[in-house]
């Protein structure tokens, strides 16, 4: 975090600081962060759904966390909300009691059908946040999400 010191006072002593860190700030980690999960970037020919479930609730706990203490404006608490919302979707699409099962990748699709479509529309939802936060505020996201051609 950014912190600008505004004032000293006297004669028992004390500093104020104001938060600088900006919603361009967050965003910047926030798709370095999403640059790292493998979910989004990694495309394996195999998965488990339980390490996919545990990525999905990880990103889903640093989405809201990039909001805290940040004064962002409706068009970006909106992107955060469709990001969140994305998760969601996942995570109700995705049964946990087979999370033990591993999912082959057969082609351009996966074995499991339910999988594979709430696989394509997290990504595809990543893929439409990502991309209004690069034209936003300038950023960049260097890694291609797999299957949300």
């Amino acid at each position: 975090m950014k912190y600008e010191l505004n004032g000293i006072s006297f004669p028992f002593g004390g500093i104020s600081w104001d938060n600088k860190t900006t919603a361009k700030d967050r965003f910047r980690y926030l798709l370095l962060y999403l640059e790292s999960k493998r979910i989004l970037v990694n495309p394996l020919c195999m998965e488990q759904k339980q390490q996919c479930i545990e990525s999905v609730l990880e990103i889903k706990h640093v989405l809201v966390e990039i909001t805290k203490d940040v004064d962002f404006n409706d068009k970006d608490t909106d992107v955060v909300r469709s990001l969140i919302s994305a998760c969601n979707t996942y995570l109700d699409a995705v049964p946990s009691e087979t999370a033990s099962q591993l999912i082959f990748h057969d082609g351009e699709r996966w074995a499991d059908v339910v999988f594979d479509g709430a696989m394509e529309e997290f990504r595809k939802a990543f893929a439409l946040g990502i991309r209004r936060l690069e034209i936003r505020y300038g950023l960049s996201f260097r890694s291609q999400i797999h299957g949300a051609e």
